[in-house]
């Protein structure tokens, strides 16, 4: 998928620049500082594939609303699916410990886990603003398990701010104020760059044949 010559404007104020994005399959990552446009980028190719017949896609957004509604409710909100279809993905996400209980009174990486449950069964593009946001850490890993082991199926798009996600990415978009900095593999991140980017002192660490980058204090 690439989107080119693309802007975001709200009012007068640009908040996009001109831009070009492409995503292939696997896991795409939009990584930047808060504040970088990664979730206007992300809302802008929604946008985008809202006009596309027959392109079905699964969102995870940021934030969300807290309904009162059984967390089976919430699976098939706004499909015509039927919770059979949900199985393989409840299992793997190990979701279905929380079935019969309100949505509200989930904690907040339980809820997110629900959502993503929720959207990987709804289409082949997978769309997530801040990718782990609110997830413990056995949930980061079970998240990052599912997304390599559906990756050659699907293609992820996602966002976050968190450096240590940057080397499990197939492919990497760098952002800052606005701007794309950088399209490429994680292999071609560097220090330097980053450091403008997020404006700290950053280490690059090699660990498993993947890219890890740390803080410098």
């Amino acid at each position: 998928m690439l989107i080119q010559g693309a802007k975001v404007k709200v009012g007068d104020r640009l908040i996009l620049s001109d831009f070009s994005l492409e995503v292939r399959r696997g896991l795409n990552l939009v990584i930047g500082p808060n504040g970088a446009g990664k979730t206007t980028l992300l809302r802008s190719v929604i946008r985008a594939l809202n006009s596309l017949q027959g392109m079905e896609k699964g969102y995870v957004p940021a934030e969300f609303f807290s309904s009162d509604i059984p967390v089976e409710d919430i699976l098939l909100s706004g499909t015509r699916n039927k919770l059979e279809k949900y199985r393989q993905y409840v299992e793997l996400l190990d979701v279905g410990k929380l079935f019969g209980k309100r949505f509200s009174t989930l904690s907040t990486g339980e809820k997110r886990m629900v959502l993503i449950c929720k959207a990987l069964t709804e289409g082949d593009l997978i769309i997530m603003d801040e990718l782990t946001s609110g997830l413990d850490l056995k949930n980061q890993r079970k998240v990052l398990e599912v997304i390599n082991h559906l990756k050659r199926n699907k293609t992820f798009l996602a966002s976050t701010h968190d450096l240590q996600w940057l080397g499990y990415a197939d492919y990497v978009t760098l952002m800052k104020s606005g701007q794309i900095v950088l399209q490429s593999t994680p292999e071609e991140v560097t220090e330097d760059l980053l450091e403008k980017v997020y404006e700290i002192k950053i280490k690059r660490v090699d660990f498993k044949g993947r890219p890890l980058f740390l803080v410098d204090i």
